[in-house]
């Protein structure tokens, strides 16, 4: 590997040396990055997609079983009791 010279023509610290490097992997990583990845993004949207649908599923499994489904409608009924009375003392 080529040394990098520093300002002064001598070594270059170990910071501009990290620096350089990460330029240059950066140019190559954007230039590989735009080949191989132009596909990736159907397939996260797929993956995403796919999850959404298993955590709803899962969801609506937990929410019509019957202790679930039962304490979901009494909280409502209790909501909406609340908020009755209270408008026809008006």
């Amino acid at each position: 590997m080529e040394q990098i010279k520093g300002v002064a023509g001598g070594p270059a610290p170990l910071a501009q040396v990290r620096l350089a490097e990460v330029a240059v992997l950066g140019t190559v990583a954007r230039r590989h990055r735009g080949r191989d990845e132009r596909g990736m993004v159907s397939a996260e949207w797929a993956v995403g997609i796919i999850a959404a649908v298993a955590i709803a599923g899962v969801l609506l499994s937990v929410v019509t079983s019957g202790p679930v489904e039962d304490a979901i409608l009494r909280f409502i009924l209790q909501v909406i009791k609340a908020f009755s009375g209270g408008l026809s003392r008006l």
